[in-house]
């Protein structure tokens, strides 16, 4: 008979690997859970803003601390994606912007 700690233990472990699977089957619902994500606006692109090239979805790792299951990413941008903030736009990203924008042939100036 094993004890309340090893229990609990278990208990969490298995917690992890079906969030871990269901986290998983968000990236294929393109929602969380039943909260579609925002469709991206680019042109002749299909998806969402969430999943563009599984970069993000990879990236996720779970652990157990404790009592506790933690989720991370190596990936810095998936914290803005999840928590929300600001990024500061420098004048080489909007450069890049605009060679992206012409180079799809919207408009010329």
């Amino acid at each position: 008979m094993q004890n309340f700690e090893t229990f609990l233990k278990n208990l969490i472990s298995d917690i992890r690997v079906k969030l871990n699977e269901e986290f998983n089957r968000n990236f294929e619902r393109k929602a969380f859970f039943d909260k579609s994500w925002q469709q991206t606006k680019l042109p002749n692109n299909k998806g969402s803003l969430m999943m563009r090239t599984g970069a993000g979805r990879r990236s996720l790792k779970s652990t157990v601390q404790g009592d506790s299951i933690v989720w991370r990413s190596s990936l810095p941008y998936m914290a803005l994606h999840n928590e929300g903030g600001e990024i500061t736009v420098t004048a080489q990203m909007k450069k890049f912007f605009w060679a992206m924008y012409l180079s799809i042939g919207i408009i010329r100036l």
